[in-house]
């Protein structure tokens, strides 16, 4: 260093040293951005259901996320279905609201599997099948959430963002729901519970990245702003959890080009890459 000094003069040697090190630092940033960005494939099951109900698995670096439990009848299929992916632990169990279509396998997913967080909406009225659901998370050791704002998580590589009703009670029970936006890398997937006309309103606000799959608010019935907010999303793929759509919501679907898949009973399996979203079959 001392002869390199004397030959370029102390300006010059530090300036050459100081674009050597800026050369260092470009390249093992790249190296730690390309590692970041060599996502796992994430795995993403549409459970089947006896009826209009909601049960959505994602598989993640080892870990799972599940978004609702279907109805009580569905629990034994929702089981099956993780235990075939391996899963022993539940990471994040979100569930969106209280209606028994959506927390009614929550009982035997609490008595199957080790549940470590539970993440569900402030509701304020008395429900004997949700307030027996809350003391068997308590007695399972399972941590309860229920998000007053806006709130960010991970799940594996999976990136959460859950917004949470902005009232505290509405009339209508759907209203409750939790939204959730669930990011894998570029690929975007929005969940906004059975979300009807006050809620939608709501969820209007919210600033949203490009969807690449929405699950179609409350079993693609019909409210005066579903239809608005499906082709507002304009998500190329559609899950309805029913075994139709209502003709206002078929119509919207339609008209955004979505390819719509139903899920009484059947399931509906799709792949991410971080890139891509590749529906794998039933």
């Amino acid at each position: 260093m001392k002869k390199l000094i004397a030959k370029l003069g102390l300006p010059r040697a530090v300036g050459i040293a100081g674009l050597a090190l800026l050369v260092i630092v470009f390249f093992v940033s790249m190296i730690f951005q390309n590692r970041k960005l060599e996502l796992h494939n994430a795995d993403i099951i549409f459970a089947g259901t006896e009826n209009d109900a909601d049960c959505c698995i994602m598989i993640s670096d080892g870990s799972c996320l599940v978004i609702d439990t279907g109805e009580e009848a569905d629990g034994p299929h929702i089981v099956k279905l993780l235990k075939d992916k391996g899963v022993e632990t539940i990471n994040c169990l979100i569930l969106s609201h209280p209606d028994n279509d959506h927390i009614g396998g929550a009982s035997l997913l609490a008595d199957n599997f080790d549940i470590e967080m539970v993440i569900m909406p402030y509701y304020g009225k008395y429900r004997i099948s949700y307030t027996s659901l809350l003391k068997k998370f308590t007695e399972t050791g399972a941590e309860q959430i229920f998000p007053a704002k806006e709130s960010a998580l991970s799940v594996g590589e999976l990136s959460l963002t859950v917004y949470p009703p902005e009232n505290s009670y509405y009339d209508q029970d759907n209203d409750y729901s939790l939204a959730v936006l669930v990011e894998h890398g570029k690929v975007n997937m929005f969940f906004p519970g059975d979300a009807e006309k006050t809620r939608l309103k709501e969820l209007s606000t919210v600033s949203l990245p490009e969807i690449d799959l929405l699950k179609v608010p409350y079993h693609g019935r019909s409210s005066s702003a579903s239809s608005d907010f499906v082709q507002r999303i304009a998500a190329p793929i559609a899950i309805v959890n029913a075994a139709s759509a209502e003709s206002k919501i078929q119509k919207a679907l339609e008209k955004t080009g979505a390819a719509v898949y139903y899920t009484v009973g059947c399931d509906h399996r799709f792949t991410s890459d971080g890139e891509t979203l590749t529906y794998t079959g039933t």
